[in-house]
């Protein structure tokens, strides 16, 4: 493959990238976007379903939001978003909650009936009463109980955290859980704080592929960005996976979290929401969705008695396998950092970008403002 012709190669297709190439091409430059899967847009790829119309978000849902407007003026560029404002609510001994705790969630775990007030007043009691033995908190349980008290803490926080990380919550650190959003109000908005939001109406794969199809993009699928051969000295390299594997696990092994996804057709779904979280450790998935009822805009398609379920499955990360979730402490933070030394050695015309590059977790507004002023420090 010759790859003269290519002033910049982006490596990796998800939302961070295609950001990157689409700002590179609309001021003139030849860009090479090579993806290791067999398709565009990373972790928010999504199909339409034939036989349902249903839009699946293959790797789970995603739900656009942000509070920024020149993220939103830039996504709008690309695809139309319906009004959807996401709410969840969470699974605990057979009765769903509001999640976020909420005023309601509050009162129906407590069967009491308080006003917002007395919540506030009932719960710092509640707090203050079962962390009175503990001093300065030392770990993920400590905190959470010290923050809202045990109750709430065990039906809504321990079993959950246990499953999505695989290990008991008093084995976690204290900066896993720095505060717990709860509302003395009935607000159930699971982002409350976003000035915009929604799901794309033709779905996340066709905002990828509209912002890809300039002229002066080439895509290659299935195509790993190791297996390029001489690379020009001068081109750019912005790449988007994870560092250890590109080289070659020298260093060690990153530590991740996994997901794995299992999707099922049925016919009259008793979940009547999109999300719901699944609290309980009998339950081995962490959540469980219910696509359709992101199609507000096609009633149609709510309205029909199919839907796709698709069980969320939390999975030890093995090398080679799908990374999710950095697991950020010093440990790894230390050893990225020095995987990132080695690759301006091996490649010193490489940025590293992305949620994989950068071995954060990132929503999707987060990686297109990355995105952006990576775009722009490249042109300057």
């Amino acid at each position: 493959m010759d790859l003269t012709e290519y002033q910049y190669i982006v490596a990796g297709a998800g939302i961070f990238g295609a950001t990157v190439a689409e700002r590179l091409a609309n001021k003139g430059k030849k860009v090479l976007v090579v993806e290791k899967r067999p398709h565009l847009a990373g972790n928010i790829y999504s199909y339409t379903d034939k036989e349902t119309g249903i839009e699946v978000h293959k790797y789970g849902s995603h739900i656009f939001h942000t509070e920024s407007d020149e993220v939103w003026n830039y996504i709008t560029r690309f695809t139309n978003f319906n009004d959807y404002i996401h709410t969840v609510d969470t699974r605990h001994n057979g009765k769903l909650y509001p999640m976020p705790i909420n005023l309601d969630t509050i009162n129906l775990l407590y069967e009491k009936n308080l006003n917002a007030q007395e919540a506030e007043e009932f719960i710092k009691a509640e707090a203050e009463r079962d962390s009175a033995s503990i001093n300065n908190p030392k770990n993920f349980e400590e905190q959470g109980i010290t923050l809202v008290g045990e109750k709430l803490y065990e039906a809504f926080l321990k079993n959950y955290t246990a499953k999505q990380w695989n290990t008991d919550p008093k084995n976690l650190s204290v900066d896993l859980l720095k505060r717990i959003p709860v509302r003395f109000s009935h607000d159930n908005r699971y982002f409350i704080t976003a000035k915009h939001q929604g799901i794309p109406v033709n779905g996340y794969t066709k905002i990828i592929e509209k912002m890809l199809s300039s002229d002066n993009i080439t895509i290659k699928l299935n195509t790993d960005f190791k297996s390029l051969d001489e690379i020009p000295s001068e081109a750019k390299i912005i790449y988007c996976g994870t560092v250890d594997e590109l080289m070659d696990y020298q260093l060690g092994v990153l530590p991740y979290r996994s997901l794995r996804f299992e999707e099922e057709r049925i016919n009259n779904s008793e979940q009547t929401q999109a999300v719901i979280n699944e609290a309980d450790p009998d339950i081995p998935y962490t959540r469980t969705h219910n696509y359709k009822y992101y199609q507000i805009h096609q009633p149609e398609i709510i309205e029909q008695s199919a839907s796709i379920i698709c069980r969320e499955y939390p999975a030890d990360f093995k090398q080679d396998s799908e990374a999710y979730y950095p697991i950020n402490n010093p440990d790894s933070m230390e050893l990225y950092n020095k995987y990132v030394e080695l690759i301006k050695d091996k490649y010193p015309n490489m940025v590293l970008g992305g949620r994989l590059g950068k071995y954060q977790y990132w929503d999707m507004d987060k990686a297109i403002l990355a995105g952006l002023e990576t775009a722009k420090n490249l042109l300057a």
